[in-house]
């Protein structure tokens, strides 16, 4: 009993310096994975991008990149827009930086924000917020008319999400040095959990000797 709980204590040591090492290394914010349904079955016919701020806040883009599915038509650009067909850029910088797109049929997108604005002192809670709207074919916001469809709220502390409908799904992606970070603490777990069983193994063989 007793190297059977000593066994399971190595590996509960081993998993959390593991979960703190991914910790330490991981980016302070993810990517978003975004998608978005059959837009037949949603009635789903364009998508907009709209980023702002507070004055004073620190300057942050927004990149959306490696769009899949149907191809995406521009209709409309507003103030600090940039890229063309898969890879845009948006700033915060004013209240109306807008990106406005048809869309016909089921798509999906990345989106990231630059990491400058954290920790970065301001006066007001949030002070850059950055909304996703669906919008139907008899032109309204599907979710929240508010706040959009999908909605990021980003402060000194990070970025808080908000999702208004089940048309849209969001879900973070680890970075390439997290995966790594992450194999290598299951590499030692394992690691340990043999090296634990070959030590019973001689303490039996030299018990029967």
């Amino acid at each position: 009993m007793f190297n059977i709980q000593k066994h399971l204590r190595h590996v509960v040591l081993a998993l959390g310096l593991a979960t703190a090492s991914l910790t330490a290394g991981a980016s302070v914010l993810p990517t978003y994975h975004i998608s978005v349904a059959d837009t037949a079955t949603a009635d789903i016919v364009a998508i907009d991008f709209l980023f702002s701020s507070i004055v004073g806040a620190a300057p942050v883009t927004a990149t959306l990149s490696n769009f899949t599915g149907m191809p995406l038509d521009e209709l409309d650009r507003q103030c600090a827009v940039s890229g063309t067909t898969d890879r845009f850029a948006i700033d915060n910088f004013g209240v109306c930086n807008y990106l406005y797109l048809a869309v016909d049929g089921p798509f999906a997108f990345d989106l990231n924000f630059s990491e400058g604005f954290i920790d970065f002192a301001t006066a007001f809670a949030y002070n850059s917020d950055f909304s996703i709207a669906l919008w139907s074919s008899d032109g309204k916001i599907i979710g929240d008319e508010t706040i959009g469809t999908l909605d990021f709220a980003l402060s000194k502390d990070g970025v808080v999400p908000t999702s208004t409908s089940p048309a849209i799904s969001l879900v973070e992606v680890p970075e390439p040095g997290d995966w790594l970070l992450m194999l290598t603490g299951l590499v030692f777990v394992v690691t340990m959990t043999r090296l634990n069983g070959r030590a019973k193994a001689r303490r039996l063989d030299a018990a029967q000797a």
